[in-house]
């Protein structure tokens, strides 16, 4: 029984020497800060990616285009109001029905689907081209044109496709490797 006794006792006394160690212990007269929690909770995150200084250009239209066909392993083109995508050999393994569509919107917006798919993912990138040419000169001219992937339902901008824009042509083009709405920006 000693033999507890006396085990039980230096545990105890090892627990007490181990709290009051001066790197655990509070300063005298107070508590420490926490330090682990963010003291600002009021900061705004920077926009690293320009969306918040991008809009949706507006050329509106009451007409709806749309084209389908089906391409399969040597690729192919679809085109729809001027719009397209073309699609390399061996972007997709077997037929498949790509549709593109120019909706009548108030901006310039096209959704572009593969299999009547909300989403799809390509084997190669694919290139697709908007005709912007139904927009008023006075809305892109002299702008910086950017081409977004958006939600089409809510028109919000996720992402910059980094399309090139010919203003001669009126038409912007990007790679991608997924299909979903795009509109362009400026």
């Amino acid at each position: 029984m000693n033999k507890r006794l006396s085990l039980g006792i230096t545990a105890f006394v090892f627990t007490l020497a181990a709290c009051s160690d001066v790197s655990t212990r509070p300063e005298e007269g107070g508590v420490r800060p926490d330090t682990t929690q963010r003291r600002d909770t009021t900061q705004v995150p920077v926009d690293t990616t320009g969306i918040s200084q991008r809009r949706l250009i507006e050329c509106p239209t009451t007409q709806t285009s749309t084209n389908s066909a089906l391409l399969g392993v040597l690729g192919g083109t679809v085109a729809a109001a001027g719009t397209s995508i073309s699609l390399p050999a061996g972007a997709v393994l077997v037929g498949t029905l790509i549709r593109v569509t120019v909706p009548a919107s108030t901006y310039m917006e096209i959704d572009v689907t593969a299999n009547d798919l909300l989403s799809f993912l390509f084997l190669k990138p694919v290139t697709i081209t908007i005709d912007y040419s139904r927009c008023p000169t006075s809305v892109t001219a002299g702008k910086t044109l950017t081409v977004w992937h958006i939600n089409t339902q809510t028109k919000v901008l996720i992402e910059n496709m980094h399309g090139v824009n010919d203003p001669v042509q009126r038409k912007i083009s990007f790679t991608t490797d997924h299909l979903s709405g795009y509109a362009i920006a400026q």
